[in-house]
């Protein structure tokens, strides 16, 4: 049994705020070349595929006590902040699990189907309203959540304020540099951790006493 479960939820989340951006860059290094599924590129890296989409699923699931502990740490200073920013996390997270695993069908795809066959059904199921509105977009709740969550942080002054703003040009890297090379989409992952990486030190280190709520100074703020 565990003899303290306050103590385990906290390893558990600095354990993953360092896990996360560890198994991204890793992702994104292990990723096969190209901003889109090509079929011919998914069919010569058949194993890099399925690595890279491992490790982002991986990735994924280090989030949810992520979010669930960074949530924990505004429940006193922040606590609408907290909820919003776990709930919002919580949904994008698990809407990107669902996500992911397309890399698998499409590779599937890839070596079943000629190249024009298989970027005509990749095509169709990503114009389809289910996947659209159901799947794509809810996924990006996941980054505001994010940052609501850091924000929440710094400004209660439980992070600095480079800590939002290194997650968040770690966030948009990937983006803007979707036609670069892997090596190059994983230089965000790196910020990312060196943002999640501070906090994870701090919870972490932090005193018992602190991750259970008793403080000194309880009094919410407006956020």
């Amino acid at each position: 049994m565990i003899k303290s479960p306050d103590s385990f939820r906290r390893r558990v989340a600095g354990i993953a705020l360092l896990a996360w951006p560890a198994f991204e860059f890793l992702a994104f290094f292990a990723a096969p070349p190209g901003a889109e599924h090509d079929p011919a590129i998914f069919r010569e890296n058949a194993n890099a595929v399925q690595v890279s989409a491992l490790l982002y699923i991986w990735a994924t699931l280090s989030l949810i006590p992520a979010v669930l502990g960074m949530a924990h740490l505004l429940k006193y200073r922040a606590p609408r902040t907290g909820v919003i920013g776990a709930a919002l996390g919580l949904i994008g997270a698990g809407h990107g699990l669902t996500l992911f695993t397309t890399d698998f069908y499409d590779l599937a795809l890839a070596q079943s189907l000629s190249d024009a066959q298989a970027e005509e059904v990749i095509t169709r199921a990503g114009e389809l309203w289910g996947f659209v509105f159901g799947m794509l977009l809810p996924g990006f709740l996941l980054h505001i959540g994010l940052f609501t969550l850091l924000i929440g942080l710094a400004a209660t002054r439980l992070a600095p304020w480079w800590v939002p703003a290194a997650a968040a040009v770690g966030t948009v890297i990937p983006f803007v540099t979707m036609d670069q090379p892997p090596a190059v989409q994983s230089t965000g992952a790196l910020l990312h951790l060196a943002a999640y990486g501070w906090i994870a030190l701090r919870v972490l280190r932090m005193p018992q006493g602190e991750w259970e709520g008793q403080l000194t100074d309880r009094a919410p703020s407006p956020v």
